[in-house]
């Protein structure tokens, strides 16, 4: 006949077991308290947004807070700084957003405003890119250092470019565009800051500007001071308009002038 034999579980492996138990639960209740709390943390009272004065005026910086107050969504943690930029961006006097999260500041946010260098029209300006925007301050739209240009929106890229390019033509004659038009049919006129003033059609305009600015320093020198204006809008030449009181009256009527 076998004996039954019978386990018994030593003291020892006993207190192992409860041990064990207790780390277990203890390590839980811990992992338990920590998600609860980065929890309440991480979706905690909304961001202090802090916008960053520099390169700002004060009816910039006003606008911009304003701005902010009525977007902001979101804790420190939360809130999507693509998002924000983007919102910040629509405001298309500025050109360029930076946000950061600083643990002392909280949600910091650099703006670069456009840079105007041209009127364009009554109410916008126009920065070196062809970006046209309204100014913050109207009183910006009164500088006296700024040139004026007009034309269509769509294509204010096209008449920045075309400015550029024709002031860089005519610097060595001292010549810079004071104000430049584009017409809905496409012909620019152009005045300069010594007065005289030029149309062109759309047709070869780059070639006639050009070859304008090499006559007017080489062939016409001697002429440059009592000329009006010049008309461009022709195949094989064009006409200048010359100043009245400089020259005699035969003279002072157009003259057409093969190139």
């Amino acid at each position: 006949m076998m004996a039954a034999s019978v386990n018994k579980t030593s003291p020892n492996n006993s207190k192992f077991l409860s041990a064990k138990v207790w780390v277990t639960i203890a390590v839980f209740l811990f992992v338990t308290v920590f998600l609860l709390v980065a929890n309440r943390v991480y979706h905690s009272q909304p961001a202090n947004v802090v916008v960053n004065p520099k390169n700002l005026d004060a009816a910039e910086y006003q606008t911009l807070i304003d701005l902010l107050a009525e977007q902001q969504e979101g804790s420190f943690f939360t809130v999507k700084l693509p998002l924000l930029q983007r919102q910040v961006l629509q405001q298309d006097w500025i050109s360029q957003v930076d946000i950061e999260r600083k643990w002392d500041e909280g949600i910091v946010i650099t703006v670069l405003p456009r840079e105007p260098i041209a009127r364009f029209g009554s109410e916008h300006l126009i920065d070196v890119e062809g970006q046209v925007f309204r100014p913050v301050n109207e009183s910006d739209l009164q500088q006296d250092n700024l040139i004026m240009l007009q034309g269509d929106t769509e294509q204010s890229i096209l008449i920045m470019q075309q400015m550029q390019q024709i002031n860089q033509w005519f610097a060595p004659l001292k010549m810079q565009v004071a104000d430049m038009v584009l017409t809905p049919r496409m012909t620019w006129i152009i005045r300069f800051d010594n007065n005289q003033r030029v149309i062109v059609d759309n047709e070869l305009t780059s070639q006639k500007l050009m070859n304008l600015s090499q006559l007017l320093q080489y062939q016409l020198a001697d002429k440059r001071d009592m000329i009006s204006a010049i008309d461009l809008r022709y195949k094989n030449g064009f006409v200048i308009d010359w100043k009245k009181e400089q020259i005699s009256q035969a003279a002072s009527e157009n003259t057409a002038v093969e190139s």
